[in-house]
């Protein structure tokens, strides 16, 4: 092999390495924004499962009390 089909070689191995490198940056940033999406959902299911909670604790103690002052169950 010569010397300038050796330099040819390297320089396309060059130009595949790096179009899999932009492939594989392109790829990371989809994720990227897939699991920024994901987080966002769950803060917000976090928060209304929180809510819910509070609501039920809320209603349950109310329930308590109207129980307490009847003498019934």
């Amino acid at each position: 092999m010569s010397v300038f089909s050796e330099a040819i070689s390297a320089i396309r191995e060059a130009l595949k390495l790096t179009d899999d490198v932009k492939r594989a940056g392109d790829t990371i940033k989809e994720l990227a924004s897939e699991v920024r999406d994901h987080d966002r959902r769950i803060t917000r299911l976090e928060a209304q499962w929180d809510t819910a909670i509070t609501l039920s604790r809320g209603r349950a103690g109310a329930n308590r009390k109207l129980v307490d002052k009847s003498g019934r169950e």
